[in-house]
């Protein structure tokens, strides 16, 4: 029976709520941070087993290297997208094929959860990037059922949400695309609508749409944009507090301190990115407008491609500058701290400001990369060299 001790061994992925053939187990969130966790009801529970056999913590995914790395641009996909395009692209192929498509999408009260699609609009919603964990309650049973109606299904999602999915479903099926995101680590649900709360508080109105990294001004750097009382209001990502005390990895889940998937450990078919090194790896996309790096993890990723602008990049110079495919980032000395006095804060806002570092590794790295914009012909010129 799952009994989570140490929140730090768990992901939240899932697939023992979908793997219990009594339904002895839900997701509930903990007061302390507001991450969902399983809780088994001793009483229904028959001692199957199955929840542990199907923990992707328990029963870890060997890595596996890459089969090459690409860097990619959609045309007609790039301009609505976070980076280069290439998921919507992919998508497309399996909905023409009568197939469905599952992906994080925003609610309309703000809450992030994952969906299905069954046509391009439905694709949509699914397109940018959500800095929240996703809400994936149901999702991996219905993957199941599609499966087993012989349709094609493209699951999208965070590594360990992969993890679990292939550990729940126990066995490779030919109709299912897998595709993950290069993970800086997944931030606190419970945290994010008390963010959203403070907004609406600020404004004296419901917060109706939010764009996490709106590229409209920079790709490189993206500002955090939202809607309230029919007024958008746009802020460079890091004067954002929600935005950079994730990117200082303060508001991440324990789990994503000791990750279980990364590194290639997810089973994913493709892994996808920013390629934030563009200026070294891939210096014709050298234009702002943003640009995709993709993993191609299997040969059914690859076939999956087809279609798609590629061009091989050395793996080395495109992942560098990209902390989603290192090691499991340090937890930041302060994090018990902040989740301990978030709650009782009577401005959040000032609050999660006061927790924030002023010149972050992030930045440091997105300058180094962002001279390279306004230097093309010389970042050619190294990468040539290197």
């Amino acid at each position: 029976m799952i009994d989570i001790k140490d929140k730090s061994l768990c992901t939240g992925c899932t697939a023992c709520v979908s793997a219990c053939p009594v339904q002895c187990i839900v997701m509930r969130r903990d007061r302390e941070e507001g991450f969902d966790y399983p809780v088994a009801n001793p009483d229904r529970c028959i001692g199957c087993g199955k929840c542990e056999k199907v923990c992707p913590v328990l029963n870890p995914c060997q890595p596996a290297e890459p089969l090459c790395a690409l860097a990619a641009r959609s045309d007609e996909y790039v301009s609505g997208s976070a980076s280069g395009g290439v998921f919507p692209a992919v998508a497309a192929k399996v909905i023409a094929a009568g197939g469905v498509v599952y992906g994080a999408v925003l609610n309309e009260d703000m809450t992030v959860g994952h969906a299905d699609a069954e046509d391009m609009e439905a694709v949509g919603r699914m397109r940018g990037s959500k800095y929240v964990q996703s809400d994936l309650y149901g999702t991996f049973e219905e993957v199941r059922y599609y499966l087993g109606e012989g349709r094609r299904v493209m699951f999208t999602g965070t590594p360990c949400q992969i993890a679990g999915l292939k550990s729940f479903l126990g066995k490779e099926d030919e109709n299912l695309l897998t595709v993950d995101c290069a993970c800086h680590g997944v931030p606190s649900p419970g945290l994010w609508e008390k963010y959203v709360k403070a907004l609406e508080n600020k404004h004296g109105a419901k917060v109706t749409d939010v764009r996490f990294r709106d590229k409209a001004q920079s790709w490189m750097h993206y500002d955090f944009v939202y809607a309230a009382g029919g007024q958008e209001f746009r802020m460079p990502y890091m004067k954002s507090p929600y935005m950079a005390l994730f990117l200082q990895d303060m508001s991440l889940r324990p789990s994503c301190y000791k990750c279980p998937a990364r590194g290639g450990r997810s089973g994913s078919d493709l892994t996808l990115a920013d390629l934030w090194n563009v200026a070294a790896a891939a210096p014709g996309m050298n234009d702002d407008k943003g640009a995709s790096l993709i993993l191609v993890n299997t040969e059914k990723g690859r076939e999956a491609l087809a279609g798609v602008p590629t061009s091989e990049v050395d793996m080395a110079a495109a992942v560098r500058n990209n902390g989603g495919f290192a090691e499991s980032i340090p937890e930041p000395e302060r994090r018990a701290e902040f989740f301990k006095g978030h709650h009782s804060a009577k401005d959040l806002i000032k609050y999660m400001k006061g927790f924030v570092v002023r010149k972050p590794i992030h930045i440091i790295i997105y300058r180094s990369v962002r001279s390279g914009l306004s230097a093309p012909n010389s970042c050619a010129r190294a990468a040539r060299v290197s």
